[in-house]
């Protein structure tokens, strides 16, 4: 279910969602030089504007780091736009330890984000996106925040100034993930 001015969580793709990475998939392939043989859309966020913003992880069966992402917008009339097609790559799964800053910090974000209170936050591991922002780094962790139930943990996606002052900030979050779960890239 699509939630105003933010993104959904992370769906498998639909039959619809396929028919617009095929209008698409030309145009995509124009704007970064590529000529791909499959171009299957694997899962997708939507995004509830004045129309609809698609982020859609796209299998392109082509031995390339990461993974592609098309992004575009329908409007009210169905038109559809690419507005970007992105190449994303994650960093190696690290310990949570190993953050450069608390996860108390970001707890009450993410408590306040979905109207949950969590008597346990505890960091699992996370990744980083490496295509960065000179000094800011985006960080997607995963937290257990319930015990005993087998959807008890969040993947929050959560940026920091690499500044003397790092305040890190809840940017989105998926809910209901397993421990097994791969931590992936999303809006």
């Amino acid at each position: 279910m699509p939630v105003l001015e933010g993104w959904s969580q992370i769906m498998p793709a639909t039959e619809e969602v396929q028919i617009i990475t095929d209008q698409v998939k030309q145009e995509a392939e124009k704007k970064i030089d590529e000529k791909y043989k499959i171009f299957t859309a694997k899962s997708y966020q939507q995004q509830v504007v004045a129309g609809m913003n698609f982020c859609i992880k796209v299998e392109s069966g082509e031995n390339c780091l990461g993974s592609l992402y098309v992004k575009v917008f329908q409007d009210l009339t169905a038109k559809l736009e690419l507005t970007d097609v992105v190449q994303i790559e994650l960093s190696e799964l690290r310990d949570a330890s190993t953050l450069p800053f608390p996860l108390d910090e970001i707890k009450q974000q993410a408590e306040d984000r979905t109207g949950k209170k969590y008597d346990i936050s505890r960091g699992i591991n996370y990744k980083t996106l490496l295509t960065q922002i000179v000094g800011y780094t985006t960080y997607f962790i995963k937290v257990q925040v319930g015990e005993g139930k087998e959807h008890s943990h969040l993947i929050l996606r959560v940026g920091c100034a690499a500044t003397l002052v790092r305040k890190p900030t809840l940017t989105n979050l998926i809910e209901n993930k397993t421990l097994s779960d791969d931590i992936e890239y999303f809006e």
